[in-house]
């Protein structure tokens, strides 16, 4: 254990004397000054306890120092506000023990009487001048190690001004800076968020410890690209997670911390204004943030706090699709081809807001809201190629066929919203803690806008292609005689009026994901055996709903439908920076102006996907735990068991895709899992951290797996196909090992090293097998199954140093760097064999270089991925669909003006990497994607 040094003699006298005219007088002492720029003030309390709150010089309460009672067992961490408290002591004189990253540990003189103690103010300064000042992001950062150093169980924490430093729009890109965390993308943004290399469902998400629901109606992964990156005060990842938290948290909870008003003394008043642009398209950004927040009252008890953000981006998404099948000479060949040519609107908004009261020392209440609100809108050009005839050399690299020509235009918009309400309540009573929260959250996705207009070429030539660059292909459209008469799909190689109305197609919408949720916990401290022990115990319900409806109308006939030259306007599909060349794009605003044409008798429901997708189902799970925390001078030892019972009911439809009927169908099922946990902390002497954990998780199958629903297709040839929902289907388990070495650099680094490895029973799978027996015998089945078992397994390893002991201005240099390998395996249904799980990538790693001084903050960020399965092909595993590599290059940088204003600009995809997903073999691309690099500046304020 790394003791911290005493006071001085005389120091130490000066506080003894103080403390002692206290506790006489029972009011406020003076300020007392102590050792290396320590300010304590201390106060008589009319209880046997030793209290305070600890403080930055700008009023910013610290959360994670660690507080000790030196020569005892007694230890404790400062929360959210600062606090911290020793009750129930025995009379004796005692010596507390102030420890925080960035200053030097500090300790002052404290009495406790039978029935009187101190309370202590600390106000923690700069050391000493020769050491240099920490400021900016080192600042946050030091708080955010403070809190994953005092944590019981395995934790990584960053804060949000250390995220500051990085581009990141949304929560998802913030998460890729944490080891162990990386990101799926979206059209070149965050969308989604693997944790140690584990399906995205493995791993929950909560707001302020309030689980999110997730406004997809096809997964519960949470679009992590709906939250603004400026609602953040910290993010943590908890990778091991412990009996009170809850359990289907497989790869670990996502917790995103929001501030509060008694977060820091006096008021907070903040905003941001920047503006920018994106390469491709030269495309608008602008973001726009505020936050006020106070206290009232007269002890300044009672504290408000509102926080607002709207950010908007135009850009424009490149992309080319392929398909790929078995050809006449066994090789693989495309099928189709789509060139999309995208210029997309995003628009993110949030509000947070949270009120504290804090009616006396023992008793807390606090109201918290957050909104946060995601729009896509988009326009998509689309050349969409048929492939057939396949000449009989044909490859996957070259050769000739047949080829079929359609325009599609569509335009969607669609809304993500995330509401989450939480009234929260602690009180502090002679013998234990109870705190309580009472939740209610929304997540909702709407389509207000998913409309299509399609048109046909009859004109069918050969065309012979070329894949030795399968990321940019290149085509010759040949004539009657074997000429080459284009090297593109404009309307000089396909005439204009060999074009045809071929479809009109109007989509709607809406998912939605309710949950309330009920919790109550007991803290009661102990003394067990030489081990002090807080023992907890708790309840919870979450009472959740789930929906997912779908309407699609199409017009085929197109009665009146205007020619295609009609619809064609002044602006060109030309993907790629012009490498492609696919003539003039469609009427941006056909709905309004053909729509009375289109919608009338002929304007029809598309029966068969307006129900299948629909589902309604409600999941409650009730939750019980104990827990014990023991600890030792140098140990602690966490141990416990949750136990939770769920029960699932959902409401699909049997659907026959030949007589087009419906009927409604029903299931349910339940389950009661037990989640037994211990973790490990111990400090050695010289300062290293060892943990060690032992914990247990679920990941529940997604809504839609579980809907009960039932399709037939090909009823009449006696061997189609029936895809099922599967109510049966049970959660996968896991028993997880952890190990894990920390190093905390002063004044702000961190070096640390891990192994994980994860026992899973029951993964599930989308599997086709064939039916026996019964109506449907010889049917193929679709259906979600589970597998027998599979792992996750790998480690980690993560160094962050500020290098303040190099010589004058390069004492502001810092580095980042963290890697993360991981390796699964999982059997697939039906014994037809084993494949990765998805998302996991072999290797991931962040490099940063930083510098910070009193006016100037830089980074030049490095983000990479190796290539992970994202869907699988049961059927034909050749056929798996992978992401590819990929590597991003980040730039930040901002200058102080004075204590009020900071201008900074930020660089993102500096490389302008790609994204490519490809189907079993890297020459077999699926999608090349293409985003352009992207630029904003901008002011801070703060005041």
């Amino acid at each position: 254990m790394k003791h911290s040094p005493v006071l001085t003699t005389r120091s130490l006298v000066a506080l003894a004397v103080a403390a002692a005219i206290s506790t006489s007088s029972g009011v406020a002492l003076a300020q007392v000054s102590a050792v290396n720029a320590v300010a304590a003030s201390v106060t008589a309390i009319n209880a046997p306890s030793i209290r305070g709150q600890v403080s930055d010089p700008r009023g910013q309460f610290l959360q994670g120092a660690i507080i000790r009672l030196v020569g005892t067992n007694r230890e404790t961490t400062t929360d959210r506000q600062g606090r911290f408290r020793f009750d129930g002591l025995a009379p004796g004189e005692y010596e507390v023990s102030v420890d925080y990253l960035g200053y030097q540990n500090q300790t002052v003189a404290a009495r406790v009487t039978a029935n009187a103690g101190q309370e202590f103010v600390f106000e923690l300064e700069q050391p000493s001048v020769e050491r240099i000042q920490v400021v900016g992001s080192r600042d946050g950062q030091a708080r955010a190690l403070n809190a994953q150093r005092a944590s019981d169980n395995i934790r990584s924490i960053v804060s949000s001004d250390y995220l500051g430093r990085f581009p990141d729009a949304n929560v998802a890109e913030s998460m890729q800076r944490l080891p162990g965390a990386s990101i799926q993308r979206d059209q070149g943004e965050g969308k989604y968020v693997n944790v140690r290399g584990a399906p995205l469902e493995y791993a929950n998400v909560s707001i302020d410890g309030v689980i999110l629901p997730s406004p997809d109606g096809g997964s519960r992964a949470i679009d992590l690209d709906t939250i603004p990156a400026d609602i953040i005060s910290a993010l943590e990842l908890t990778k091991a997670i412990t009996p009170d938290m809850d359990a289907d948290a497989i790869a670990g909870n996502i917790n995103i911390v929001t501030q509060g008003a008694l977060d820091s003394r006096g008021r907070i008043l903040r905003g941001s204004i920047s503006g920018g642009k994106n390469e491709k398209g030269n495309g608008d950004a602008y973001r726009l943030s505020g936050t006020f927040g106070d206290r009232i009252g007269d002890g300044d008890n009672l504290g408000f706090l509102i926080s607002a953000n709207h950010a908007q981006t135009d850009r424009v998404t490149d992309n080319i699709e392929h398909s790929w099948i078995i050809g006449p000479n066994g090789d693989y060949v495309v099928e189709e081809t789509d060139m999309k040519d995208y210029e997309v609107k995003r628009i993110r908004s949030g509000v947070s807001g949270r009120i504290d009261w804090r009616m006396d020392e023992n008793t807390h209440f606090y109201l918290s809201h957050n909104y946060s609100r995601f729009e896509d809108n988009e326009f998509r050009d689309n050349m969409s190629i048929e492939w057939d005839r396949h000449s009989a050399d044909a490859t996957s690299t070259s050769g000739t066929a047949r080829m079929r020509f359609n325009k599609e235009f569509r335009h969607r918009t669609f809304v993500n919203r995330i509401n989450t309400t939480t009234f929260g309540g602690k009180h502090l009573l002679d013998s234990m803690m109870i705190d309580y929260t009472a939740a209610y959250s929304v997540a909702s996705q709407n389509y207000p806008d998913r409309d299509y207009l399609y048109y046909r070429s009859s004109f069918r030539p050969n065309v012979r292609y070329d894949f030795t660059n399968p990321d940019l292909p290149t085509f010759e459209v040949l004539g009657a005689d074997g000429s080459v008469i284009g090297t593109d799909f404009s309307e000089n190689t396909i005439p204009t009026d060999t074009y045809a109305f071929r479809r009109y197609e109007r989509r709607f919408g809406e998912a939605e994901d309710k949950e309330q949720s009920y919790a109550i916990n007991f803290t009661m401290p102990s003394q067990w055996g030489n081990a002090f022990s807080t023992y907890k115990f708790g309840a919870k319900a979450r009472l959740r709903e789930k929906f997912n409806d779908e309407d699609r109308m199409r017009n085929s006939v197109g009665a009146g439908a205007p020619s295609f030259s009609d619809v064609l306007i002044d602006k060109r599909s030309e993907p790629f920076g012009g490498f492609y060349n696919n003539g003039p794009k469609m009427e941006r605003n056909f709905v309004a102006i053909y729509g009375p044409t289109f919608e009338g008798a002929d304007y029809l429901p598309r029966v068969a996907a307006s129900i299948t997708s629909d589902y309604r189902a409600t999941e409650d799970t009730y939750a019980a735990y104990a827990m014990n925390t023991l600890e030792w001078q140098d140990t602690t030892v966490v141990f416990g068991v949750r136990v939770e019972h769920t029960r699932t009911e959902g409401q699909a439809f049997e659907f026959d895709d030949e007589t087009e009927t419906a009927q409604p169908n029903d299931g349910s099922s339940s389950y009661t899992k037990a989640f037994p946990s211990v973790h490990l902390r111990h400090e050695l002497n010289n300062g290293v951290i060892l943990r060690a954990a032992y914990s247990t998780g679920l990941s529940r199958p997604n809504f839609e797996d579980l809907a009960p629903y039932v399709i037939v297709e090909d009823r009449s040839t006696g061997l189609g196909d029936v895809e099922v929902g599967n109510i049966d289907l049970k959660p996968t388990y896991a028993h997880n090992f952890d190990l894990m070495a920390e190093y905390y650099i002063e004044p702000v680094g961190l070096i640390s090293a891990g192994v994980f490895y994860k026992d899973l029973k029951n993964p599930i799978f989308k599997a086709r097998s064939t039916i026996e027996g019964g109506e449907f015998d010889g049917f193929r089945l679709n259906r979600p199954e589970n597998a027998n078992s599979g792992e996750l397994y790998g480690f980690e390893v993560n160094w962050q140093q500020a290098l303040t002991n190099l010589p004058g201005a390069w004492s502001g240099l810092g580095f980042l760097a963290n890697y993360t390998f991981t390796e699964s395996r999982a059997d697939l249904p039906f014994g037809i064999g084993r494949t990765d799980l998805a998302g996991t990538s072999r290797h991931t790693y962040n490099l940063g270089l930083s510098y910070d001084s009193e006016r100037v903050t830089a980074q030049l960020a490095y983000n990479y991925r190796s290539e992970f399965i994202d869907s699988y092909n049961t059927g034909n595993p050749d056929l798996n669909i992978y992401w590819d590599e990929r590597g991003t290059l980040d730039f930040t940088a901002s200058y102080r003006i004075n204590r009020n204003f900071t201008a900074f600009m930020e660089a993102t995809n500096l490389t302008d990497s790609k994204a490519i997903r490809y189907q079993g073999e890297r020459n077999r691309v699926y999608e090349h994607e293409q985003f352009g690099r992207a630029w904003q500046v901008g002011v801070r304020m703060n005041f």
